[in-house]
C-alpha cells in the first residue's frame, strides 16, 4: 500500500472512530436546536470526509480492490455476493425514491428544521457502512471502535449522573434531574445510545477477566486495569440508565442481555448458562408481568419511584401510552387509501394512490400528519404540537416510505439478524436456515395479527416487531438447548465475543426504536455496527483471517492499470519498513484528544461575562452559574474522569503501543491529549473572553459580533479537522505492508477532492448550524421593544440559510409586532407588506406547513383590525377568511384554528351565525378544549347585549354555561383562569344573580396576579354592599386598597369610608 492510499485509510478510520465520539458526546449549546441537528450536521462532514478519502484510494489504486474476498467474474458478481450488499442498496433506493416523490422534497431531502433526519443523513449513515465494509480489514480496528464506544458513553453516563445530582451547570429549560438527558437533550435519547453500548463493555469486561486468569504475569497488571475501569464504566451505564426511567430503552436492554449470554453460553458451551440465562429470563418476565396486574401481588411496588414506571407498561390510560396509540391511530389512517391531499394553491397530491406504496417522503410526517390528526391527541399533549415521528418505526417506515420501505427495513433487519446468528455459528444447515426464517415470519405475522384484532390497528407497529423478536427468542432458546454453538477451533474468542456484543446492541436497538425514535447517535452506531458484523463475520474469514488477528495482511492483487494511465512505477515495490509502536501511542493519544476537543466545546462557556480567559476555563469546569455561581467541582471531575480512564484503557488496548511500556504509553497518550485539549480549550476561552467586552453600538458591530460566535463552531470544526488530519498519518501499520503502484495523478486529485469535501460540509452543515445560532441570539430582542435588532438578525440567518422556511415565519412575525409598535399608517403599512413577503416565502418552500398558511390568515386579520379604511378592512378580513379555509384543508381537526377562524367571523366579517357555526364544529371536535367553550361565553355574551328581554336574559344564561365549562376545564393557567372567571362573575352580575356572582369571584382570586386582584377584591366589596353584607363588603374593600396601586388609593378609601358608614 502506498502512501496515498495509506493515508486515505487512516482519513477514514479517523473519521467513523469521530462519529462514534461525537454523535454522542457533542452538543452545542450556542445554537437554538443544541442538539439532533448539530450532531447531524457533525456526522455528514465526517462522512462527506471519509468519502472523499475513500474515493483518493479507489483512484490511487485504480479501481476497488476485494481484499480477502474471492473474485468474482464481474465486479457486479463479486458485490452482490456480499451478504448485507443487497438489502442495504435496496433501502438507499427505497430512501432516493421516497425523496424524488415526496409531498415535501425539500425537506425529505435535507431534512426538517426539527430533526434534519433527511436523505442527506440517510446517505450519511450509509456511507459509513460502505467505508468500513469496504476498507476496515484488521482486528485492531474493531478493538478501536470498542474501546471508543466504550469512553465515549463513560462521558454521557457521568453527564446523566450529574445532573440528577444538581451538579449541570449548562442552563437547561426542562427538569433534568428527575429523569437525566445528558448530551442528548432526551431522557429516552440518553438510554437508547446506552443501551449500544453497554453489550460493548459486558463483553469487555468478560474478555479481560479471562485474560486475567489466562495471561502470563508479567500481563497480569493490564488486564487488572481493564477489568476494573471496564466494571466502573459498566456501573456508570447502567445507574445513567436507570436516572433516565426510560422505558423503552430499558426493555430493549434486558432483550439485548438476553441474547448476549446464551450466544456467549452457546459458543462457550456452557449449558448452566444457558439454563441460568433462560431461567432468569422467565423470572423477569413474570415478575414484571405481575408487576403490570392492577391490584395484583405486587400493586405496593407499582407506585415505587424506583421500579413505578415499569409496572405500567400495558396501561393504556398513562399519557405517555396515550400519546402513541392516538399517533399510530393517525398514522393508520395517512398510509391507507384516501383522498389526496390538497396544496394550499388548489393542487392535489398527484401521487397519492401510490402513497401506500412509497411513502410521503423522508422527514414528511409532520406536514402530511396534519389532515389526519386526532382531536383526542390534543388532549394529552399540546395542541399545536404536529407529531414528526410515530414513535415506532414501523409506522415510521410506512409513513416515510411506504409498503416498500418496510420490507427493505424489515429486510435489512432480517438479515442482519440471520447473519449474525449463521457466523455465530447458530445457522450452520439449510434446514436450520429453514427453522430460523420459519420462527421470524411466523412470528411477526403472529404477532401483527394477534395485537391488530385484540388492540387495533394502531397496534399493528408494536405486534409485528413483538412477533419478530418472539420468534428470535424462540429459534435462540430451541437452537440452545440442542447444544448450539462454536466449532472446536473457535469457542469463544475474541472475534466471536465481539461479534456477541455488535449483533447484541443490533438487537437492543430494534426493540427500542419501537418504542421510541431512532435518533443520530443510534443510526450512527446500527450502521457501523453493522458494517463490523459484516467485515469480522464474512469478508476477513473469506479472506482465512478465522484467528481474525492483525498480522500481516493477506497478499493483493493489484488492480489492471487501463492503458495509457501513467504511474509512478509499472511495478509494485515490495519494500517494507518496521513499524514504529510510537504509532500506537500517537493512536490513543489522537482518540482521547477527540474526545477532550469536544468535551471543551459542550462544557466551556461563559455564562458569567468573565474577560480573562483563564477565568472563563476555570469557572466553566467548577461553578454554577444558575444556582449563584455555587462552587462544584462536577465537570471538572467529569472531565479528568473520562480523561483518565480513556487514557488508561486506550494505552492498555492499543496493540502498537505495547512494547512501549505501559507506564510510558499512559504518560505519552496522556500528555499528547493533554496539550492537545488544552490548546483547543485555551482557544474556545480566550474567544468566549474576548466576545465578553463586545457591546454592538451599530448594525455592523452587532452582525460581527453575530459571526464571532458563528466563529466558535468553525473553530471546533477547523481544529477537529487538523486532529483527524494528523491520526490519519499513524492510524494504517507502517509494518508488513508492501509499498504499491499508485496512479500519478490521484496525488494531483486529492488536494481538490478535500477542498471540495470542505466546500459542501461548509455550505450544507456548517453554514445549517451558524444560521441557528443566529437565530437564537434574536431571541433577547423580542422579549422587548427592539424588534428591529431581532429583524437584523433573523435576516442574517436567512442569508446563512435562505431556504429555512422557519426563519422566514419569525421574520415575519418580527415584522409584525413592530407594525403594531408604529404610529403612522404608511410605516405600519410597509412593515406589514415585508411581513406578507416574508410569510409567503416561508409557505412557498413549505406548502404543507399549515403553520405559515394559518400565519398568514393571522396577518390579514391584524390588518383589517388595524385599519381606518372600511373598504380596506372588509379586503383584508376576506383574505384572512380565505386562508383560514386552506389552514384547515391542511389541518381539519385543529380546534385552535377554528376558534381563531370563528373570532373573526364575529369580529371582522360581523357573521355570527358562521362564528356559531365554526364553535359547535370545534366543540364537536375535541369537548375538552377550554377556548372553544370561552369562545361560545364570548357569542352567547355578544348576542345578549344585542337582545332585549327574554332573548337576552337566554344568551346570559348561555354564556354563563360557557364560561363556567371553560373554567371547569382549564388546568394550570392561573392567568387563563382569571380571565374566564372574571368574564363568569361579570355574567352573573348582568344576570342580577349577586350570591353566584360573589362565588365565582371569589373563587377567581385565587387565579389573580397582584396587579389584578385589587380589581376583584373592589368589585366584591360592591357586590357585598349591595347584599346588604358590611362585614364582607368592609373586608374586601379594605382588601382592595391594600392591594391597589397608588393611583387608585383616593377612589378607594372613598369607597371604604362608605361601607364603614352602612348602617
Amino acid at each position: 500500500m502506498a502512501r496515498l492510499s495509506r493515508f486515505a485509510d487512516g482519513l477514514m478510520e479517523a473519521a467513523w472512530l469521530a462519529a462514534l465520539i461525537g454523535t454522542p458526546v457533542f452538543f452545542d449549546v450556542y445554537s437554538s436546536r443544541i442538539f439532533e441537528p448539530d450532531k447531524i450536521t457533525l456526522l455528514r462532514s465526517l462522512a462527506l470526509l471519509a468519502l472523499g478519502a475513500w474515493l483518493v484510494k479507489i483512484l490511487a489504486q485504480g479501481g476497488f480492490r476485494w481484499q480477502t474476498l474471492e473474485r468474482k467474474a464481474t465486479w457486479r458478481q463479486t458485490f452482490t455476493s456480499i451478504p448485507l450488499a443487497l438489502p442495504v442498496t435496496l433501502l438507499f433506493l427505497v430512501y432516493l425514491i421516497a425523496t424524488i416523490f415526496s409531498v415535501a422534497p425539500r425537506t425529505s431531502l435535507w431534512g426538517s428544521y426539527q430533526r434534519l433526519q433527511g436523505f442527506y443523513t440517510t446517505f450519511g449513515y450509509l456511507v459509513f457502512f460502505a467505508v468500513i465494509a469496504g476498507n476496515l480489514r484488521r482486528r485492531e480496528q474493531i478493538e478501536r471502535i470498542l474501546t471508543t464506544v466504550i469512553v465515549s458513553s463513560l462521558a454521557v453516563s457521568l453527564y446523566g449522573i450529574l445532573q440528577h445530582y444538581g451538579l449541570d451547570p449548562v442552563p437547561w429549560g426542562g427538569n433534568v434531574k428527575n429523569r437525566i438527558a445528558a448530551n442528548m437533550g432526551n431522557s429516552i435519547f440518553v438510554a437508547a445510545y446506552l443501551i449500544m453500548a453497554v453489550p460493548l463493555t459486558v463483553a469487555r469486561v468478560i474478555e479481560s477477566m479471562r485474560a486475567i486468569l489466562g495471561t502470563q504475569e508479567a500481563d497480569t497488571a493490564r488486564h487488572v486495569i481493564r477489568a476494573t475501569l471496564y466494571i466502573f464504566i459498566l456501573a456508570l451505564q447502567v445507574i445513567a440508565i436507570y436516572f433516565s426511567g426510560s422505558r423503552g430503552p430499558f426493555l430493549g436492554l434486558l432483550a439485548g442481555l438476553f441474547f448476549f449470554f446464551l450466544l456467549v453460553a452457546a459458543r462457550a458451551r456452557k449449558r448452566w448458562l444457558t439454563m441460568g440465562t433462560i431461567t432468569a429470563t422467565l423470572v423477569g418476565v413474570v415478575f414484571l408481568g405481575l408487576l403490570n396486574v392492577p391490584n395484583g401481588p405486587l400493586e405496593p411496588l407499582r407506585d415505587s419511584p424506583w421500579v413505578g414506571r415499569f409496572g405500567h407498561l400495558l396501561d393504556t390510560d398513562q399519557r405517555t401510552s396515550k400519546v402513541r396509540q392516538y399517533i399510530w391511530e393517525g398514522a393508520s389512517q395517512l398510509v391507507a387509501p384516501h383522498e389526496p391531499i390538497t396544496f394550499p394553491d388548489g393542487t392535489p397530491d398527484r401521487w397519492n394512490a401510490i402513497r401506500p406504496l412509497i411513502g410521503y417522503g423522508p422527514e414528511s410526517m409532520y406536514v402530511a400528519y396534519n389532515r389526519f390528526y386526532p382531536p383526542k391527541l390534543g388532549q394529552v399533549e399540546k395542541r399545536n404540537a404536529s407529531p414528526d415521528r410515530s414513535h415506532n418505526e414501523t409506522w415510521d417506515s410506512l409513513v416515510t416510505t411506504g409498503v416498500l420501505g418496510l420490507l427493505v427495513y424489515l429486510f435489512v433487519f432480517g438479515s442482519v439478524f440471520y447473519y449474525g446468528f449463521r457466523w455465530l455459528g447458530l445457522i450452520a444447515t439449510p434446514r436450520q436456515r429453514t427453522w430460523f426464517i420459519a420462527f421470524v415470519v411466523v412470528g411477526g405475522v403472529l404477532g401483527a395479527v394477534a395485537l391488530t384484532v385484540l388492540l387495533g390497528i394502531a397496534f399493528l407497529g408494536v405486534g409485528l416487531p413483538l412477533g419478530i423478536l418472539t420468534g428470535l427468542v424462540g429459534y435462540i432458546t430451541m437452537r440452545s438447548l440442542q447444544g448450539a454453538g462454536a466449532d472446536e477451533e473457535t469457542g469463544l474468542d475474541w472475534r466471536s465475543l465481539a461479534m456477541i456484543a455488535f449483533f447484541t446492541a443490533v438487537i437492543a436497538h430494534f426493540v427500542e426504536i419501537h418504542f421510541g425514535i431512532a435518533i443520530v447517535s443510534t443510526r450512527t452506531h446500527f450502521w457501523i455496527y453493522t458494517a463490523s458484523l459484516l467485515v469480522m463475520g464474512h469478508i476477513l474469514p473469506a479472506g482465512k483471517w478465522h484467528t481474525f488477528e492483525g498480522a500481516a495482511a493477506p497478499r493483493e492483487t493489484a488492480a489492471p492499470q487501463k492503458g495509457g494511465r501513467r504511474t509512478r512505477s509499472r511495478k509494485a515495490r515490495q519494500t517494507q519498513r518496521e513499524s514504529s509502536p510510537w504509532e500506537g501511542v500517537f493512536i490513543g493519544g489522537g482518540i482521547v484528544s477527540l474526545l477532550m476537543v469536544v468535551l471543551g466545546f459542550d462544557y466551556i462557556s461563559n455564562l458569567n461575562h468573565n474577560a480573562s480567559a483563564g477565568t472563563v476555563l476555570w469557572e466553566s469546569l467548577t461553578r454554577l452559574p444558575l444556582q449563584k455561581n455555587a462552587l462544584s467541582y462536577g465537570i471538572l471531575a467529569l472531565v479528568v474522569t473520562v480523561w483518565i480512564v480513556a487514557t488508561l484503557l486506550f494505552a492498555c488496548e492499543e496493540e502498537r503501543a505495547r512494547s512501549v511500556g505501559l507506564g510510558k504509553a499512559i504518560a505519552a497518550i496522556g500528555g499528547i491529549s493533554f496539550l492537545v485539549g488544552l490548546l483547543y480549550w485555551a482557544w474556545q476561552a480566550g474567544t468566549l473572553a474576548a466576545l465578553s467586552q463586545l457591546a454592538p453600538a451599530t448594525q455592523e458591530q452587532l452582525v460581527a459580533q453575530l459571526r464571532s460566535f458563528e466563529g466558535l463552531l468553525t473553530h471546533f470544526y477547523l481544529y477537529g479537522l487538523l486532529v483527524l488530519l494528523g491520526m490519519a498519518f499513524v492510524l494504517p501499520p507502517s509494518q508488513g505492508v508492501r509499498r504499491q503502484a499508485e496512479a500519478a495523478w490521484a496525488g494531483v486529485a486529492a488536494p481538490f477532492i478535500l477542498l471540495a469535501v470542505i466546500a459542501i460540509s461548509v455550505t450544507t452543515n456548517l453554514r445549517v448550524i451558524q444560521a441557528d445560532i443566529a437565530f437564537k441570539m434574536a431571541d433577547p430582542f423580542t422579549r422587548g421593544t427592539q424588534w428591529p435588532v431581532a429583524m437584523l438578525v433573523y435576516q442574517h440567518a436567512i442569508d446563512l440559510a435562505p431556504n429555512e422556511d422557519y426563519y422566514y415565519l419569525f421574520l415575519g412575525r418580527a415584522y409584525l409586532e413592530q407594525a403594531k409598535n408604529l404610529k403612522t399608517v404608511e410605516e405600519r403599512r410597509s412593515l406589514f407588506l415585508q411581513a406578507e413577503r416574508d410569510l409567503k416565502t416561508a409557505q412557498k418552500l413549505n406548502p404543507l406547513n399549515t403553520d405559515h398558511t394559518a400565519n398568514l390568515a393571522r396577518l390579514y386579520s391584524w390588518w383589517a383590525s388595524a385599519t381606518d379604511d372600511p373598504a380596506e378592512r372588509k379586503k383584508y378580513a376576506d383574505l384572512s377568511d380565505a386562508y383560514y379555509e386552506k389552514a384547515l384543508a391542511l389541518s381539519p381537526h385543529n380546534v385552535v384554528l377554528w376558534g381563531e377562524w370563528a373570532i373573526l367571523d364575529l369580529n371582522l366579517r360581523h357573521d355570527p351565525e358562521a362564528a356559531l357555526e365554526k364553535l359547535d364544529h370545534a366543540q364537536e371536535l375535541d369537548d375538552t378544549y377550554d377556548r372553544t367553550y370561552a369562545l361560545l361565553g364570548d357569542y352567547y355574551l355578544n348576542q345578549a347585549r344585542q337582545a332585549e328581554g327574554d332573548a337576552r336574559q337566554q344568551a346570559l344564561e348561555k354564556a354563563a354555561e360557557a364560561y363556567a365549562q371553560a373554567l371547569e376545564r382549564v388546568h394550570g393557567q392561573k392567568q387563563t383562569a382569571y380571565m374566564y372567571g372574571s368574564a363568569l362573575g361579570n355574567v352573573y352580575i348582568e344576570l342580577q344573580q349577586y350570591p353566584q356572582a360573589i362565588e365565582a369571584l371569589e373563587k377567581t382570586l385565587s387565579y389573580a396576579g397582584k396587579n389584578n386582584r385589587w380589581r376583584l377584591e373592589e368589585t366584591l366589596a360592591r357586590l357585598y354592599a349591595q347584599q346588604q353584607d358590611k362585614a364582607g363588603a368592609l373586608q374586601y374593600a379594605r382588601q382592595a386598597l391594600a392591594d391597589a396601586p397608588e393611583t387608585e388609593q383616593e377612589r378607594l378609601q372613598t369607597l371604604v369610608s362608605q361601607v364603614q358608614a352602612m348602617p
